[in-house]
């Protein structure tokens, strides 16, 4: 695992190709969180030893259903951490893994320093977490946005453009300062930083992607 911030890591697939994922640790005191994004052939088996030695896992954060897969299960029974998903997202979770919880799909603190930020247009009942992990707010964002190698793009749905720009809208009125997505390991672009009015920009480019 690689420590990008303190306190948070990215963890790579077991056996890494371009077109599989990252996912990342959250490394913080009794409450240890996995961002999983694994597709059906991606496991993140090599990296177990290390989550251990860091004091395992609670719980894992997903923010929607592209990304739940039965590893999800695997990871859960290891460390007894079961798959977090909002309860409009449970009933696909669900086919795929069984130890989900599921928690109402709107605004409200995880614990307390994790706040679950609901972001349909994506899918229905997607949501980003707003991590503040030391002097950083980072919001943990799946694949709410995307990187496609060259620009920052949204990824609203064809009937969810509307929602889609309404959770853009919230999150122009959120305080945080970095942005982390779930990307594709041949990309390395993951992240992006905003200084004074950068994330206004970003929002404001993403709404103008989305077009009238």
């Amino acid at each position: 695992m690689r420590e990008i911030f303190p306190g948070l890591y990215e963890v790579m697939p077991s056996k890494p190709t371009p077109s599989k994922y990252r996912s990342f640790f959250v490394e913080r005191p009794g409450w240890n969180l996995l961002v999983p994004c694994f597709s059906n052939s991606s496991t993140i088996h090599t990296s177990f030893d290390e989550i251990e030695q860091r004091g395992g896992l609670k719980a894992q954060l997903l923010g929607d259903s592209h990304f739940r897969t039965a590893h999800c299960d695997e990871v859960a029974e290891r460390f007894g951490a079961p798959l977090y998903c909002s309860e409009v997202e449970a009933p696909d979770v669900t086919r795929k893994v069984k130890q989900v919880v599921t928690f109402p799909f709107k605004r409200h603190w995880l614990n307390e320093d994790i706040e679950v930020i609901p972001t349909p247009g994506h899918r229905p009942g997607g949501v980003c977490y707003l991590l503040h992990l030391g002097e950083r707010r980072i919001l943990l964002a799946g694949d709410f946005v995307w990187h496609d190698g060259t620009r920052w793009i949204p990824t609203a749905s064809s009937a969810g453009v509307a929602a889609y720009r309404n959770s853009l809208n919230l999150l122009a009125q959120l305080d945080f300062d970095v942005l982390i997505i779930n990307g594709m390991l041949s990309n390395p672009i993951f992240s992006i930083e905003f200084m004074s009015d950068s994330l206004a920009e970003f929002i404001a480019e993403m709404i103008r992607q989305l077009g009238d």
